[in-house]
């Protein structure tokens, strides 16, 4: 089934889910997060030395990676995993990064997924998220509620969109941030980390 749901339009009609363009995040309202100096020169650094021939997994690495640890730090809560393949129903799907609850015990194991991130190849945002959507479908079903939203993430490493599955709609937000725009970025990231957690019962 998983290679014949390969575009948004497919997915949507499969699940009976409906699609929507809305500013779900106020940016007006994010707090931005302040990093040490070390981590702008990182990230500068990063920057400079990537190249054409290895700059998706370079971005991966050194870009998105720093993001979202810097940011993990900030939820006990929570845990990030990094390409575990996950599946329901007969779907088998490996998001890049997925954040999940703790378990009771804590242990760490893939328990109730809530936020995945999808890396965006040759910068072909249409397909990072009908990945996105199918990954998000697969985490509801794992959850065995639509009660729970699953946030989602493609990025590029130098521009970030998010959205998210709500019961039977798929969101995104219209407007991405860029990473120029670090503590804002963190920002976002922080109040999305921080929704998942408010998502643990």
């Amino acid at each position: 089934m998983t290679n014949k749901l390969d575009n948004i339009m497919v997915i949507l009609d499969h699940y009976h889910l409906k699609y929507q363009m809305v500013e779900f995040i106020d940016f007006d309202k994010i707090q931005p997060v302040s990093v040490m100096d070390w981590f702008k020169e990182e990230l500068a650094f990063s920057l400079k030395n990537r190249g054409e021939d290895d700059k998706e997994a370079f971005s991966t690495e050194f870009i998105v990676v720093p993001f979202l640890k810097e940011v993990w730090k900030k939820h006990s809560r929570l845990n990030l995993f990094s390409h575990v393949q996950i599946k329901a129903d007969d779907v088998i799907v490996i998001p890049d990064y997925l954040i999940t609850a703790k378990t009771p015990t804590g242990y760490k194991k893939v328990y109730k997924p809530l936020l995945l991130t999808v890396e965006v190849k040759n910068e072909n945002f249409d397909e990072g998220w009908t990945q996105a959507l199918l990954q998000s479908v697969v985490c509801q079903k794992m959850n065995n509620s639509v009660d729970i939203p699953i946030l989602s993430i493609v990025t590029t490493g130098d521009t970030w969109q998010f959205g998210k599955l709500e019961k039977n709609v798929f969101i995104r937000h219209p407007i991405a941030v860029g990473i120029q725009h670090i503590e804002e970025l963190l920002g976002v990231l922080n109040l999305l980390f921080s929704e998942c957690e408010k998502a643990i019962t």
